[in-house]
């Protein structure tokens, strides 16, 4: 059974969108970095975003880029 989104998670999520919304495309590491959030709780938040398909990963070579998905990609 999924684990129900406490405000904490949702305020997490919306932090992620307004990083991702001012910087274009960020790093796990660097997100880690300006949100003070363990690799586990900030990779969980972005799993969460990517499957309610509001981010999308991409990767180059060996390093995971994260930026929103674009409206017309959704």
């Amino acid at each position: 059974m999924p684990r129900r989104q406490t405000d904490k998670v949702f305020e997490r999520k919306e932090q992620i969108i307004e990083f991702l919304k001012k910087y274009g495309e960020l790093t796990t590491s660097r997100l880690i970095q300006l949100t003070g959030l363990s690799h586990s709780q900030i990779f969980y938040v972005l799993k969460l975003l990517e499957k309610e398909n509001i981010i999308k990963e991409v990767k180059r070579g060996k390093i995971a880029y994260w930026k929103l998905v674009e409206a017309k990609e959704a």
